[in-house]
């Protein structure tokens, strides 16, 4: 069971592709993959830019900045007497002073 020398078709046998051919398909798919990564990430990006805008940017400031100028503008009221009610039903007054002065009295700067 030898093989003739003369036989040496096989069948549905085919040359090897053009080499034009493979290296046009090997650029075409490695730009295709760049491509597709570069969008992916522009896609990735985009979305966190815009997310991270919303939440650091488009915060609503007013109710926050109306507490703080009704905080600081009791801070910086001049001294004055307020009286309350305590839990057993006393009258109870206390003397409220501006901050900046409670602070030079802890210091010593004023008497």
């Amino acid at each position: 069971m030898s093989h003739s020398q003369t036989d040496t078709h096989i069948e549905n046998d085919h040359e090897d592709p053009d080499g034009w051919a493979t290296w046009a398909i090997g650029i075409g798919g490695s730009f295709l993959m760049i491509a597709t990564v570069a969008i992916a990430c522009g896609i990735y990006y985009s979305a966190a830019t815009t997310e991270a805008f919303d939440k650091n940017v488009n915060i609503r400031y007013e109710q926050r900045d109306m507490v703080r100028d009704a905080q600081h503008a009791v801070l910086l009221e001049a001294a004055h007497w307020v009286s309350h009610q305590d839990e057993s039903g006393n009258s109870v007054r206390r003397l409220v002073i501006p901050v900046d002065q409670a602070m030079d009295i802890v210091a010593g700067n004023r008497k």
